[in-house]
C-alpha cells in the first residue's frame, strides 16, 4: 500500500467543505487527493470479515492517472486507506489521544508503510 498523509483542507475549500483531506505521497497514486463521504457498515461475510460500503470524493488527480482506466485501482487504494484508518481507531478502543472519535485526527501526520498496514510517523 502506498504512503498517504492527512492534510488540513486549505487547498480545496471551494470543492469540498471537509476540514481535512488525504493524499497519496508515493506509489502509483501519488498526488491523488480525496475525502471520504458516507461510510456504511454492512455486517460480516461467511468468513467473518467485516464488509463496508463507502463514498469518496476525488479532489485532485495528476494528469498521468486516467480516472476512466484506473478507477478500480484508485478505489482499491482508497479502500485500503479506510481500512487502515478504521483499524487504527479500533485498536485504540475508538478513542484517540485527543479524546474524540475522529479517525482523521488520530492519524493526522502519519504515513502507511509500503510493506504493510503498520503506521509510522511521517
Amino acid at each position: 500500500m502506498p504512503k498517504f498523509t492527512v492534510k488540513e483542507n486549505v487547498d480545496f475549500k471551494e470543492q469540498n467543505t471537509a476540514t481535512h483531506y488525504l493524499e497519496f505521497t508515493e506509489g502509483p497514486m501519488t498526488n491523488v487527493a480525496f475525502t471520504f463521504g458516507k461510510i456504511e457498515f454492512l455486517g460480516e461475510d461467511e468468513e467473518g470479515n467485516g464488509k463496508i460500503n463507502f463514498d469518496y470524493h476525488l479532489l485532485s488527480i495528476p494528469e498521468s492517472i486516467s480516472l476512466e482506466e484506473q478507477k478500480d485501482e484508485i478505489e482499491s487504494h482508497i479502500g485500503e486507506v479506510l481500512k487502515v484508518l478504521l483499524e487504527e481507531n479500533l485498536t485504540k478502543g475508538g478513542d484517540n489521544e485527543t479524546g474524540n472519535d475522529d479517525p482523521i485526527q488520530s492519524v493526522e501526520g502519519r504515513d502507511v508503510s509500503q510493506e504493510g498496514d503498520s503506521l509510522s510517523e511521517g
